[in-house]
């Protein structure tokens, strides 16, 4: 379904046309459902994780790490950080493990690992990462972010162009229109919200279900249990 399908889908729910419902209006209802698809899928996702499929690259950020400098910005794009790496002096990447301020409970974090090298941990502080300890080297490219981002939303010149599709399965397409559609009918009254959002729910259901099943080709391993038994 791409977006020229989409509004005519919008037009037949709402029993409107383009000058009733003006495109500037609909586009906003559109990306608003389009970012809802988008967090049901992120909350429903195992260990395949979704990427639009409309972005032209990869969700991979790297920057150069600087001798002193411990902390680091992160793109407003970035929702979720999955996970940090670091390139150290050899030319070798380490992975990072997240830390808390929580964490550090026995010192001051002004003085954990104070005295600089190879980072090991990292923390989430709102836009910025801290390192620890802080590098003490500089280095181009060596600091490596994976990360989750938000989908490619509509504009107004693609909704005139009328071939772009939403980054995500085809087959939950549908919940665009249905949800652009329910925005309307609950703002102007119509007598179809509800069997709408009836409609919308059980595609939605359906979407959480499908998605979370989507790493098929890993299966699930069982290990015995190891059970202690104390004795009196």
């Amino acid at each position: 379904m791409n977006i020229s399908d989409i509004t005519n889908k919008i037009y037949l729910l709402t029993k409107t046309n383009a000058t009733s419902f003006p495109t500037a209006s609909m586009l906003i209802c559109i990306n608003n459902a389009y970012e809802r698809v988008a967090s049901l899928i992120f909350s429903a996702d195992g260990r395949w994780q979704f990427d639009d499929s409309n972005q032209t690259d990869l969700p991979i950020a790297t920057t150069t790490i600087t001798t002193g400098q411990q902390d680091y910005s992160l793109a407003t794009t970035h929702l979720n950080i999955q996970r940090v790496e670091v390139k150290d002096t050899n030319g070798n990447w380490q992975k990072l493990l997240p830390i808390d301020k929580a964490d550090v409970y026995d010192q001051s974090i002004t003085d954990f690992m104070k005295g600089g090298g190879t980072p090991l941990y990292y923390d989430k502080f709102g836009t910025t990462i801290m390192l620890y300890p802080s590098p003490s080297y500089t280095q181009a490219a060596s600091l490596k972010l994976y990360f989750d981002r938000g989908p490619v939303l509509f504009t107004s010149a693609e909704v005139s162009t009328g071939t772009k599709t939403p980054g995500f399965n085809n087959l939950y397409h549908d919940l665009i229109p249905l949800w652009a559609s329910y925005d309307y009918a609950l703002a102007n009254g119509l007598k179809n919200a509800n069997q709408l959002m009836v409609e919308i729910q059980r595609k939605e259901e359906a979407l959480k279900e499908d998605f979370a099943l989507r790493s098929a080709d890993e299966h699930l391993k069982l290990s015995p249990r190891k059970l202690r038994y104390q004795y009196r």
